[in-house]
Parts: structure tokens; sequence; C-alpha cells
């Protein structure tokens, strides 16, 4: 199925206080969980709330012509947000990862047996998205072609997530994106209060940041990055046409120059930087 033909499934959903339903479907809102609930486990439960939803539906709405065959997720939960891109592209492969150590539940059994889907989705329990040789394996052993599209909706730490983008992008093809959910949160109010246990973590922005600062140091009319779009829930980066050079595991501080300073001497200067400046204050 070409972008052109896919479903606009963003135009079937049908909200309610706890729940979104897609036809057949049932995916209760883990943000708006209650005692209510009356259907036990016949849904799948979806960490992802309407706003969002609506940010990814403009944003594809932008990108009609997006044609993705080969997807990979990173986070998976219970396989509701697998069931949610599969009937919004349609793919010939869908391969989750998940840290969790569990198998797929009977819910989403019966969906991929429904859809006729068990050679479609394939799914990897206890998969740590940081294990590139694992994920490399994962690719290589699924997908006869380039990946079109990566979703991280995994850990959402810094590290983690720089390790995910440095395995997997470079196996995106040209024009490919590589979707980062919740990059945000360090800006989010609930997260930084000192009880929680994100507030001493290092924000996803800086990676981010990274990012836009490696299109910002290309020179060249082939870049492996191309461009960025950032929504508040999501960020979109697209593959270039540049070509890795031969080594064995990219590492994108190597696309990023300015200032005059290394990544690494900078750093170090920074941390001087506020070292000096809490002796002052």
């Amino acid at each position: 199925m070409t972008g052109q033909n896919r479903p606009n499934i963003f135009e079937e959903l049908v909200w309610r206080p706890d729940r979104m339903l897609l036809h057949d479907l049932v995916f209760r809102l883990q943000h708006y969980a209650n005692n209510n609930w009356e259907l036990g486990d016949e849904c799948f439960t979806l960490y992802k709330i309407k706003p969002l939803v609506d940010q990814y539906a403009k944003f594809w709405s932008l990108r009609k012509d997006f044609d993705a065959r080969n997807i990979l997720e990173l986070g998976m939960w219970d396989g509701g947000s697998i069931a949610f891109w599969f009937e919004c592209f349609r793919p010939d492969k869908l391969v989750g990862v998940d840290l969790q150590q569990k198998e797929d539940n009977q819910y989403f059994k019966r969906y991929k047996s429904t859809r006729n889907a068990d050679h479609n989705i394939k799914t990897y329990w206890g998969t740590d998205q940081g294990n590139s040789t694992r994920l490399r394996q994962i690719v290589h052993t699924e997908f006869q072609d380039s990946l079109d599209l990566v979703i991280d909706d995994a850990s959402h730490m810094y590290a983690l997530t720089k390790k995910s983008f440095e395995t997997l992008f470079p196996l995106l093809r040209p024009g490919g994106l590589y979707i980062i959910e919740d990059w945000a949160w360090g800006h989010w109010q609930e997260f930084q209060t000192l009880h929680h246990p994100w507030s001493y973590e290092t924000p996803l922005t800086k990676l981010i940041f990274e990012i836009v600062a490696a299109i910002g140091s290309s020179q060249e009319q082939q870049s492996l990055i191309s461009n960025i779009s950032v929504f508040q829930g999501f960020a979109v980066i697209e593959r270039g046409e540049a070509l890795l050079p031969a080594v064995s595991e990219f590492k994108l501080e190597t696309l990023i120059s300015g200032c005059g300073i290394a990544p690494e001497a900078r750093s170090k200067v920074f941390k001087v930087f506020r070292i000096l400046k809490g002796l002052a204050s």
C-alpha cells in the first residue's frame, strides 16, 4: 500500500473519557484509568492522549506521500501502539521491541490473527534498546530492505535514546523517518519536582539540540540528517542521502562542529563555568 493510498485512521478514531475506539479495537487510555473499567483485559493499553494523537494527525497530513513498508518500534507496552501503527500504515513488516520480560497477551494475539498479520507483526520482549548488537540482529533478521520508519517510545532516557538513534538511524533508507516521542519531558512541570525520579536525569532535550547542531554543521549538499520537525509530543528526524563512512559504530558527535571547540572540550568548559558560577553566588 503506497503512502497515497493508506487509510486515514485519524478521521475514524472515536474518543471517550477513558478509551479510544477504532472500528473493533478498544484502546484503554492509561492516563485516565479508573476503577469503572468494565472490559477487563479485552483491550489494548495506550499511553497516548488525544492531544498527542492530534499532533500525529497534523504531521502525517503533511506527509501523505510517505510510504512505510518496514517499521520498527521501541517500547510497545502491551502491543497497543503496534496495532495503532499497523492500522495506520498496513506495512509489510512491523517489529516491536520492549524491555519487559513478557509475551503477547491474548487480545494482541487475537488482533494479529483477525488481521492475518502473524507474519507481518513480530515482537521481541526482554530486549534492551541500548543493546546495539541485538537491535542490529533483529533488523537484519526481520527486514529484507532498509527501514522506512523508527518510532522510539521506550525509556525516554538521554543515553539510551541516543544509543538507539546512533544504532538505527543509519539503517533507515534515504527519506526514512526517525521519531522520538516525549522529548520534552524535562520541561513538563510534573517532572521538575525534587521527588520525581527523573528530576536528576539528563533531559532528552539535549539529544534534540545535538541533532539540530548536526544539521546545522552540514556543509555538503547531501547530508546524513536532512531535517527535523519538532512537535510538543515528538520530534521527527529525516534521513538524508549521504552515506556513512566505513566505521563499526556511528557517533552523532562526528557530525557536529561549531564555536571552534570540540564537543568534549566544550563540555569541560561548561562544567568549569558552572563551578565558577556556583562559587560566585
